[in-house]
């Protein structure tokens, strides 16, 4: 007997196969992380395709055959359609993305990240200014940091040291020197004060900056290759 499961996610890759079928990654809400077969979705004229695209949030109901987790049935929740007509927010929801994809492990449940990505994408489709959209990653790239395991202490100085994930005074190999409001903005972020970091004062280049030490430290530790130049046109 076909045991079915119901569980809702967001659709963080696509991949198709053969001539009909599409293997779509999902970052479910109670399952963490899931590949599932579409088989003859591609020739279906009856089915939302937009609901299985990449960045839509939808219900799956699904049955596990074999090797495979099987799609039986879907309902589109939410397609986000204020990111994806916009260029630039849709640029940093790619990235988000990409992070996932590369982070996340099959059937490894991760609830806590799960919202956090879910309400990263809603202040990302309702918000129409550019740095506080910049702040959004800050934070993101600082949840992740925390979600892995990883801790980031103060240290004295203003070399921030991948390799001992501490700022210090000494220049070593594998640092980044920062200055005195970006090592400010790394402290907020990274004690989860992001509500303090002050749209008026902060600069756009300075969360940059701490955005591009977040992105390098977490792939130093993590053995990935993630960066944001990739994926913002403007870099």
């Amino acid at each position: 007997m076909i045991k079915f499961i119901t569980d809702r996610g967001l659709v963080i890759n696509k991949r198709d196969f053969g001539e009909a079928d599409r293997y779509i990654t999902v970052f479910t809400e109670n399952f963490g992380k899931i590949v599932f077969l579409l088989k003859g979705i591609r020739k279906s004229k009856k089915r939302e395709l937009n609901s299985i695209d990449t960045l839509s949030l939808s219900n799956f109901n699904f049955y596990k055959k074999g090797e495979n987790y099987i799609v039986s049935s879907f309902t589109g929740m939410e397609s986000y359609g204020n990111i994806k007509s916009d260029l630039n927010k849709l640029e940093i929801s790619l990235y988000f993305v990409a992070w996932l994809n590369s982070i996340l492990v099959e059937n490894n449940r991760k609830k806590s990240l799960y919202k956090i990505v879910l309400k990263s994408l809603e202040f990302l489709n309702n918000n129409e200014n550019k740095k506080k959209n910049y702040i959004l990653m800050g934070y993101f790239l600082s949840y992740l940091i925390r979600d892995e395991g990883l801790n980031i202490s103060n240290g004295e100085g203003y070399n921030f040291s991948f390799e001992k994930s501490k700022f210090i005074t000494e220049d070593e190999k594998y640092i980044l020197k920062v200055s005195k409001s970006e090592k400010s903005l790394v402290e907020k972020f990274i004690n989860n004060r992001a509500k303090e970091i002050d749209d008026e004062i902060e600069t756009l280049d300075d969360i940059k900056r701490v955005i591009f030490l977040f992105e390098r430290y977490l792939n130093f530790h993590l053995g990935i290759d993630i960066k944001l130049k990739n994926y913002i046109m403007e870099g």
